[in-house]
């Protein structure tokens, strides 16, 4: 779904992980073109016996983890992202989400744009982050580019600080010559905020009890014409840099960090279902390294079209993203989950292939696109209110991973 759901990405992974992600499900409501007409019915359920799991558990596992401290951030993230606004919730013509690192416990320099080199140094006290970002086409150079992020810390203290070092140490530059200016806002002065006209971007960092509201501005548009036509740079959107910190300071207040001497006791499965997903093996990348759960809310940050996918979701009711070795998406019932398995995911550059063995209600697909990242194999399946969906480099191991999680649900039954 890159431009479907499961976009979720974390700092540090690697370009063809998060594109292998991305793509493997860019498929969700991109259109139909080339799509199979769904499933009359949802047949009865498989032998468990015929189906090729290879070394993946075929029982629910409750969760572990082998970094608890890191873990327990990573959750928060997440607790923070069901909060966060839409990018498109800040301005309605961002239609589209754009590629971001949306929950991060590491410095994220969102793809080399800003100077986080001293970050250690500049954020002493942070927690985690989350960010989302959107545009108004899926072509970059189109409109402009809002990335929106929430950063949690230890203390307001150390929030106000960090918003002020971020800001001195700025963006990094493309241009010879080329300087960042600090603004002010006359609706929020304690925002830090820089600007380059060059390069029409602007960054802003708002301190908050213990968070820094981060919104960065690209006006991709405006300075690929300025540059070609030499004409004379637009002014900065300190509007737009305003609106974003309203409407996000608005939706903090309904959130309570947790305290730090109890992150530790943030449940590892909140609603149960991380037991259900495939876990993802030791040192695999595909799903983006990274593990847990989302709500409604907190997965459009991660689908390419949220309103579009907002009124699938609504329709099926649609509450929990899970992640694992793949992505679990719990509806309110059977019926709701075999129509998101009907009509979420078409793509006129996905072909059909065989379902696994002994797997006859699986959907498989190779993908023949012009993504270099794309996973090759996808497969997705409903098993009673779950759609899984799993992909993969290899077919096969494609074929094991939708087997191993339907087994999975169906020996919780």
């Amino acid at each position: 779904m890159r431009h479907g759901f499961g976009r979720l990405r974390s700092a540090r992974i690697g370009v063809r992980a998060a594109g292998a992600l991305a793509l493997a499900i860019s498929v969700l409501m991109t259109g139909g073109c080339g799509s199979e007409a769904p499933a009359a019915a949802h047949e009865k359920s498989a032998d468990l016996s015929k189906l090729d799991t290879g070394n993946y558990p075929t029982k629910a596992q409750d969760p572990t983890t082998t970094d608890p401290a890191k873990r327990a951030r990573l959750i928060e993230g997440l607790r923070l992202g069901n909060i966060v606004p839409l990018a498109s919730e800040i301005d309605q013509t961002l239609t589209r989400n754009a590629p971001a690192t949306n929950v991060f416990v590491e410095p994220n320099s969102y793809d080399g744009l800003l100077n986080v080199d001293h970050f250690a140094e500049d954020a002493p006290g942070f927690v985690v982050g989350f960010a989302t970002s959107g545009r108004p086409s899926k072509d970059p150079f189109l409109g402009y580019t809002l990335t929106n992020a929430v950063m949690i810390f230890d203390s307001e203290a150390a929030a106000t600080s960090a918003s002020t070092a971020l800001a001195r140490r700025g963006l990094y530059l493309t241009y010879d010559g080329e300087e960042f200016v600090p603004l002010q806002s006359t609706q929020h002065p304690t925002a830090q905020i820089v600007w380059t006209a060059t390069e029409q971007r602007l960054a802003s960092w708002y301190p908050t009890g213990k968070f820094v509201i981060f919104s960065m501005i690209d006006q991709n548009e405006n300075r690929v014409v300025e540059s070609s036509f030499h004409l004379a740079p637009e002014p900065a959107p300190l509007a737009l840099a305003d609106k974003a910190i309203d409407i996000t300071a608005d939706r903090l207040k309904n959130f309570q960090p947790t305290p730090l001497d109890k992150l530790a006791g943030l449940p590892l499965d909140p609603d149960g279902t991380l037991r259900l997903t495939l876990p993802r093996p030791s040192g695999d990348q595909t799903a983006n390294a990274f593990t847990g759960n989302l709500d409604q809310h907190g997965a459009l940050h991660t689908v390419g079209e949220p309103g579009r996918y907002k009124a699938l979701f609504d329709k099926t009711g649609v509450d929990s993203f899970i992640y694992g070795a793949g992505i679990l998406v719990r509806t309110k019932d059977e019926t709701s989950a075999q129509v998101f398995l009907d009509e979420g995911f078409t793509s006129r550059f996905q072909q059909r292939i065989d379902p696994p063995a002994g797997l006859s209600t699986a959907r498989c697909v190779k993908y023949h696109g012009p993504d270099e990242h794309a996973a090759p194999f996808t497969c997705n399946v409903s098993f009673g209110r779950f759609v899984a969906t799993v992909w993969s480099q290899q077919q096969q191991d494609a074929y094991q991973r939708i087997s191993a999680q339907y087994a999975i649900l169906a020996n919780n039954k």
